[in-house]
């Protein structure tokens, strides 16, 4: 048996015993699919009981409804928005090593852990027909070399069994980073008018879709 057939052959638990990765939060070697140990993996910030529109977590002492009274009030352009966990540490430090500095086994790690979110959330409903990841501008995408949402995105089609829409959106105009702005006024008004439907034909007999990007800002 030539090392290539062997390799092909091998499951990812052997993969792990043999090569075992080190995990992305603490350091330490773990024997898993990805670069997270289990401790590290239970500490980590998930989200709360949230509002099934926005997302926003409720505070510990709100009463829970399936949405807030501001999406009551002002109902969203969409269904539902939902993230897996706060933009805080050491979640903040990770993304950044995965958006800045190409670690992509940050990326994957965390992807898996949103493909098992995604999963729970469309159980024993339909599934959202594509997955479409946010895409970056020309400009952008040359300086950074990949699309952290368009990463993100394969593997939750991987996972959920749900298809990528790789080329229905177009980033038209390059706009200035959304961190840069001050308030979500500002960050709406950053975005009018930069993305444009490629082909909507592809699109008219579809229900729903599921827009991925890494991190959601204030709405």
């Amino acid at each position: 048996m030539n090392i290539a057939k062997f390799a092909s052959e091998l499951n990812s638990s052997w993969i792990t015993t043999i090569l075992p990765t080190v995990c992305m939060v603490c350091g330490r070697t773990c024997r898993r699919e990805h670069s997270l140990c289990y401790p590290c993996e239970l500490d980590l910030p998930r989200m709360g009981q949230c509002c099934n529109g926005c997302g926003l977590e409720y505070p510990p002492t709100a009463l829970l409804a399936n949405s807030c009274g501001e999406c009551l009030l002002n109902p969203r352009p969409f269904s539902s928005c939902r993230s897996l966990f706060r933009y805080q540490p050491p979640i903040n430090r990770l993304l950044a090593g995965f958006k800045f500095h190409c670690r992509f086994d940050v990326g994957c790690a965390l992807s898996v852990l949103l493909a098992e979110h995604l999963q729970q959330i469309i159980r024993g409903v339909d599934k959202p027909d594509y997955l479409l990841p946010v895409p970056l501008h020309k400009n952008r995408l040359r300086k950074r070399g990949f699309n952290q949402a368009l990463e993100i995105s394969r593997v939750l089609s991987k996972h959920c069994d749900i298809p990528i829409a790789y080329d229905a959106v177009r980033k038209t105009r390059d706009t200035t980073a959304q961190t840069e702005m001050g308030s979500a006024r500002a960050r709406k008004s950053n975005l009018k008018r930069a993305f444009s439907v490629v082909d909507d034909s592809s699109l008219k007999s579809v229900k729903s879709i599921a827009i991925v990007d890494y991190v959601v800002a204030t709405l």
